[in-house]
């Protein structure tokens, strides 16, 4: 049991650690769940947004930790 535990926390601390990244993934989530539900988009093209949306979170979260870890 204090292995599962241990387990969560290290992942919710992973979301923690980066609010940026965390919210830009939940909005990439969220923005191609509307397109699926309420405009109808295909599967295989919200699934390219999907895509293509969280590694541009990454990108972006990866190009403002190194800017912000330069001006230390």
């Amino acid at each position: 049991m204090k292995v599962l535990v241990e387990i969560l926390r290290n992942v919710i601390e992973l979301f923690l650690d980066d609010e940026f990244l965390a919210i830009a993934v939940l909005v990439v989530v969220a923005l191609t769940a509307l397109l699926i539900l309420a405009l109808d988009v295909q599967p295989d093209l919200a699934g390219g947004l999907f895509l293509f949306g969280t590694v541009a979170a990454l990108i972006g979260s990866v190009l403002r930790t190194a800017r912000h870890s330069t001006r230390r």
